[in-house]
């Protein structure tokens, strides 16, 4: 039984003069998971926002079980049974799973007062039936980003939904997170739900979905069953036949080398202590290296992320730049002349969602301008343009960050951060919500700052991200280095999948 069709979608952003969706149509069974795949600004986001009723598309209409559901309206595509689970996580952290479940919908005594304890008990009971892996009590700021991702279905299930829209969900999810998140919504689509899936891992696609819709430059340019498709179909089918307002040679202005040379300690780390009971960890990482660090979720990669970006003094231990503590250098500093930041938090740390791009792209770079360039704007809008399409944001600079897809929210990121080299890196999952053309450039531009003197430290939790960009690898368990040495293809994958999930612990070159 069709559950959602899509009819004839069309969006056209008029203050940034860019058609999102061209009549784009879709249609979603009972019990099937369908992708929805594309480059970075093909339409995804903005089709599946379309869908969920939260924005209002220029033609085309939504139909649920054959009925039309009211254009730009979130509360009737709800009702309908629409449940929209975005990217980036819309939960108050300061709620509990069961708060923020029945957020806007409390169950009341009396019709006056509300009842903690009936939502706990709803809460759990939905939680029991589908299988979710997470405590209704629970505050979400506690949660993993596996927790905090299955909460975010659990919600959109409560509002009655019976079509699942996921944009990205694994986004920021390591290999055996996104593995168990697919195991619940395999169980979701034998319940008879229909999954729309956004994303742009084609190895997901082609083993967890059941069609595949292909978008490129807004349009379908494919519908197709996913036996018989392969990645290197789906690729070809997504690239681009025009370059996005991309440059050959695309990333920043080659500059000579920055490091101080091959021998020196660009970054030190000493005696960090990642996590309680955990023995102290330490690493020195060398101007012109790629140090890759990999763990799973809970094992420590978060903590050593807020300590080598500064964002967090450690009460034990020191982290040194150039062999300066980086506590004692002041924030503007370190961020504008030193040290190069890329969060895994994205929306919560690394962006002004609201800030248009343009000043998204300059914060660092402010002093450049004289107070008369930052009244007329002229000299900044040229500047952020010129940044912007280094790294293939064709967007104009004046629109909002909240605007964007999220990949191009990460191309932002990337072009603010990498636009001008700096003696260290610490980038943070750099690759999340890019496609497979934009994760290759990336890794190439982390290669060539690293070849020019940068000391880059990659913190994932994406194996294959380890194996194609580090020059030496190292991964945590419970908070220590369970694995560490030269990255050496595919055998050292496997010892560091071993050192990840506890079983080759002690095996520190």
């Amino acid at each position: 039984m069709e559950l959602l069709a899509a009819r004839g979608i069309t969006k056209y952003f008029r203050d940034t003069l860019t058609l999102a969706d061209d009549r784009v149509s879709l249609s979603l069974a009972e019990g099937e998971t369908r992708a929805v795949v594309g480059e970075n600004g093909a339409g995804k986001s903005t089709l599946a926002r379309v869908i969920a009723g939260l924005v209002v598309q220029d033609s085309g209409a939504v139909f649920v079980r054959g009925r039309r559901v009211r254009a730009g309206s979130v509360r009737e595509a709800e009702a309908a049974g629409i449940g929209f689970v975005p990217q980036a996580s819309l939960l108050a952290g300061g709620l509990t799973v069961a708060e923020n479940i029945v957020l806007g919908r409390e169950p009341r005594l009396l019709g006056l007062f509300v009842s903690r304890r009936k939502a706990y008990i709803e809460t759990a009971m939905l939680i029991e039936r589908f299988g979710f892996r997470i405590d209704p009590d629970a505050l979400v700021s506690s949660l993993s980003s596996a927790e905090r991702r299955q909460a975010d279905i659990a919600r959109a299930l409560a509002r009655g939904g019976d079509i699942l829209v996921l944009d990205e969900p694994t986004s920021i999810l390591s290999e055996s997170e996104s593995e168990r998140l697919f195991e619940l919504l395999k169980r979701l689509a034998k319940a008879g739900k229909a999954i729309l899936l956004i994303t742009h891992r084609l190895s997901e696609v082609l083993k967890e979905a059941d069609s595949i819709t292909v978008l490129r430059d807004g349009a379908v340019v494919a519908d197709m069953l996913t036996k018989g498709a392969d990645e290197a179909q789906l690729s070809s089918l997504m690239a681009r036949r025009k370059a996005e307002g991309r440059r050959s040679g695309s990333g920043p202005a080659a500059s000579g080398p920055i490091g101080a040379g091959h021998n020196d300690f660009a970054l030190e780390i000493r005696d960090l202590r990642l996590a309680a009971g955990a023995r102290p960890l330490s690493l020195a990482l060398s101007s012109g290296e790629v140090l890759a660090v990999t763990a799973l979720a809970g094992n420590g990669l978060g903590r050593l992320e807020n300590f080598a970006s500064g964002m967090e003094i450690p009460r034990e231990g020191e982290v040194l730049a150039g062999g300066v503590n980086l506590a004692s250098i002041p924030r503007g500093k370190l961020r504008s002349e030193i040290l190069c930041y890329i969060p895994s938090d994205r929306e919560g740390r690394g962006l002004c969602l609201p800030a248009a791009m343009r000043d998204n792209l300059l914060i660092l770079r402010r002093r450049e301008f004289l107070e008369r360039d930052w009244i007329g704007r002229k000299r900044r809008d040229s500047a952020a343009r010129e940044a912007a399409l280094r790294f293939g944001l064709a967007a104009d600079p004046r629109q909002s960050a909240a605007s964007l897809s999220g990949g191009n929210r990460q191309r932002l990121l990337l072009a603010r951060e990498l636009d001008r080299p700096r003696a260290v890196l610490v980038l943070a999952e750099p690759l999340q919500g890019l496609d497979l053309a934009s994760q290759a450039e990336t890794i190439a531009l982390m290669r060539d700052l690293a070849a020019r003197g940068s000391a880059v430290l990659l913190l994932t939790s994406n194996i294959e991200e380890v194996l194609s960009a580090a020059d030496r690898v190292m991964a945590l368990y419970r908070g220590e280095a369970a694995f560490e040495g030269p990255n050496e293809g595919a055998s050292t994958g496997s010892k560091l999948l071993a050192a990840m999930t506890g079983s080759a612990v002690g095996s520190v070159a």
